[in-house]
This record gives C-alpha cells, sequence and structure tokens, in this order.
C-alpha cells in the first residue's frame, strides 16, 4: 500500500498501542456515566416515557451522523476527524456536567449523537495500518481494552455518584478524559500518509461544490458499499438487534425475575464485560482458526439464539450466569468476524464510510430497542428476550440464504 513502505513494524506497534489506550479512555469514559443518565433524568422530573426518548437522541443522531463521519474521515484523514470527534465529545460531556436542567441534557445528547465517532474511526484506521493477516487480532485486542475500560467504569461511577453532587463529578471526569484522549492523538497519533480518497481527481470535486457533489460522492460511496457488502449489514443489524433489545432492560428483568439488588446487578454487568475482554485476547485467533468466516458467523449466530433462550427462561441466578458468559463469549468473537468480513469486502478509499454506516447500523437498534422492548414488557418480563431470539433466528436464515461466502474472492484481493 502506497505510503506503508515508511512505516516500520516498531512504528506501527507504537501507534497501534496508542489508539488502544484511546479505546481504553473512550469505554471507560463513557461506562462511567452511562449507568447514571436515566437516574439523572428521573431526578429532573421527567417521566419514563420522556426518558426513553431521551435516551434515544443519542442512537438516532448516530444513524444519520454515522456514514458521514465516516466518509470525511476517508476524504480529510483518519486523524484529524479522530481529533474533531474528539473535541466535540468532550464538548458534549461537558454539557452533561452543566445539565440542571432537560434542555442542558438534551443538548448535551444531541452533541454526543452527532459527535461520538471515535471507536469507528479508530477501527478504520486501524483498517489501514495494520496488514490483512493481523486485522482479527487487532480488532479483538482493540475490544478487549475497550472492554477492560467497560468493566473499571460502572464501579467508579457507581461510587463516586453516592457523593453529594456526584453525577456532575462524573460527568465532568468523562469530558476530561476524552480532552486526555484528544491531547495523547494530537501528540502521539500520527499515521502514515496513506493512499486516500484525499488524493483523487474525485476528491478534488468532492471539496469543489460541497453542496452539490459532495452528496453526490457519498452517495456513489455508499452505493458501491451497498452493492458489496448489503447482505452483510442484514446479519449484522439483525444480530445487533437480538443483543440490543435484551441489554436495553437488563437491570429491570433481572431484578424482577431473580429478585437481586442493584449491587448484585452491577457485578453481573461488570462479570459479563471482564469475559468479553478474556475473550477479545483471543477472538483473533478464533476467527483466522476458520477457513470459512460464513461459516462461523452462522456457528455464532446459532449460538446466539441458543444463548438467548437460555437466559430468558433461566430457571435460577446460577443458570442465567452460565449463559450470560456465553453470550459474552459470542458478542465478543462475532464483532470481530463481521468487522473482519466487511473490511476484506471494501477497499482503503471507502472504509471508513464502510465502518460509519457499520456503526448506524448498531445505532439504528439502540434507537428502536427501548421502545418495543417497553412495549414488550407491558406484556411480560421476558418480551425482550422472547424478540431477541426471534431476531437472532431470522439472522441464521439470513446467514444460511443469502450471506454471500466471500473468502475465496477476498483473497484474491491485495490490500
Amino acid at each position: 500500500m502506497e505510503g506503508k513502505e515508511h512505516f516500520d513494524e516498531r512504528q506501527r506497534q507504537r501507534l497501534t498501542y496508542c489508539i488502544y489506550l484511546v479505546g481504553f479512555l473512550d469505554l471507560f469514559g463513557v461506562s462511567l456515566l452511562m449507568p447514571l443518565v436515566s437516574h439523572h433524568a428521573r431526578e429532573l422530573g421527567v417521566s419514563p416515557t420522556t426518558v426513553g426518548m431521551i435516551l434515544s437522541i443519542y442512537g438516532t443522531l448516530q444513524l444519520i451522523s454515522g456514514p458521514f463521519v465516516g466518509r470525511w474521515s476517508d476524504v480529510s484523514g483518519r486523524r484529524f476527524v479522530l481529533l474533531f470527534c474528539l473535541f466535540m465529545t468532550g464538548v458534549g460531556y461537558f454539557l452533561t456536567s452543566l445539565a440542571t436542567t432537560v434542555l442542558f441534557l438534551v443538548l448535551s445528547r444531541i452533541a454526543l449523537g452527532l459527535f461520538k465517532h471515535g471507536m469507528a474511526v479508530n477501527k478504520a484506521l486501524f483498517a489501514e495500518i495494520t496488514p490483512k493477516e493481523d486485522r482479527p487480532r487487532v480488532f479483538g485486542q482493540y475490544n478487549a481494552c475497550c472492554n477492560t475500560g467497560f468493566i473499571l467504569g460502572p464501579l467508579i461511577g457507581g461510587y463516586l455518584s453516592e457523593v453529594e453532587g456526584g453525577f456532575y463529578t462524573v460527568a465532568t471526569i468523562t469530558s476530561l478524559l476524552f480532552v486526555l484522549n484528544f491531547v495523547i492523538v494530537f501528540f502521539f497519533v500520527h499515521p502514515p500518509m496513506a493512499k486516500t480518497l484525499s488524493r483523487t481527481e474525485s476528491a478534488k470535486d468532492f471539496t469543489m461544490d460541497e453542496f452539490s457533489l459532495t452528496i453526490k460522492d457519498f452517495i456513489n460511496s455508499f452505493r458501491l458499499i451497498f452493492d458489496t457488502c448489503f447482505d452483510l449489514f442484514i446479519v449484522r443489524f439483525l444480530m445487533a438487534f437480538a443483543i440490543i433489545i435484551y441489554r436495553s432492560n437488563f437491570s429491570f428483568m433481572v431484578q424482577e425475575e431473580f429478585d437481586i439488588t442493584p449491587k448484585t446487578i452491577g457485578q453481573l454487568i461488570s462479570y459479563g464485560s471482564v469475559v468479553s475482554t478474556v475473550v477479545d485476547m483471543f477472538a483473533g485467533r478464533i476467527v483466522k482458526f476458520y477457513s470459512n468466516e460464513t461459516q462461523l458467523i452462522l456457528h455464532l449466530s446459532i449460538t446466539q439464539v441458543l444463548t438467548l433462550i437460555g437466559l430468558t427462561f433461566a430457571a435460577n441466578l446460577p443458570m442465567f450466569v452460565f449463559f450470560l458468559t456465553c453470550l459474552s463469549v459470542q458478542n465478543s468473537v462475532s464483532r470481530v468476524c463481521i468487522t473482519d468480513m466487511s473490511v476484506k469486502r471494501s477497499n482503503q478509499e471507502n472504509t471508513g464510510a464502510l465502518l460509519g454506516l457499520s456503526a448506524s447500523l448498531k445505532s439504528t437498534a439502540r434507537a428502536m430497542a427501548p421502545f418495543i422492548a417497553g412495549l414488550s414488557l407491558e406484556i411480560s418480563n421476558k418480551g425482550p428476550g422472547i424478540i431477541g431470539i426471534s431476531s437472532g433466528v431470522i439472522a441464521c436464515v439470513c446467514i444460511v440464504t443469502i450471506l454471500k461466502s466471500s473468502d475465496s474472492d477476498t483473497d484474491k484481493k491485495d490490500d
């Protein structure tokens, strides 16, 4: 790849570890505050329905902005867009620290929904600097670093929230963590000058008329991506929706089913994150062990369905913990597998847009799941689990019927 010949292995390793740190701090900061937002909104006097609407702002705006931020990073460079996203995310969390009214809370969710795309840009950067054979390992280790942040964040955030003004303290710390991430990227993340869209004639057209040709360029790029990855997008959405709808009311469902305390629920969440972190360290090897990634994703989808059945109908807490372990393993490996399959089908010029669209699929699920789960809970506590099982079954059917086996094709491509 052009620009990589002057980028030796030591520089690549240093850059990779820096991005691991950025990912860790990102999810650590998010998980510090995430469990506290809905409770704070209730303290501001809004109804549960309004809380759900406020929380859905983030997912809805991520859905809209994700593809455009990804495509922007294809054009302007990963580092510049990553710096911008980190800065604006810090601003968003600073607004959260000022959220003594519902208006400020809504404004903060808008800022975060529009600009919190650092994770997707990090993955696009990995795809750009990492040799194809090492990508599953790197993606897995990156997810492990991020999950480590998710283990520590809820525990520390829960402790800090018990002091007076705890929510505002945690929000301020989260904002400062993203400022720290900005500084790390500014001083230490300097990727090689790879062959990006900004060197092509189409990119010159892209910048000549931002109102007409920009939109045309975006549409053409996304059409190409959909032509090559539409089947993967369907499977990714269905599998993500199955997980997210189950987890969207996890605390309520578990508390009602097993009569456990919030402290125990927090320990269950941290335990799931610990399992995911350990598995992520080896997920790349698992993906490489399979000669056919399409077969692997089918096995993972079947495992997801069986695991959700076990979680939904678990008779006791130990059985629930067993199936929670299985779900954490399945989810970790499937994330790496689908990301690797997507990147293999794409080319470097469209990697940012591809991963932006992939993130938007998850945001679509995040926007839909809380509302649908809430409606199903009106009927039964097992409603979200049953819907998740149904989504997983449809994903299995799609893998068998429409998912193209791209291994032989992509192996012919040069990175």
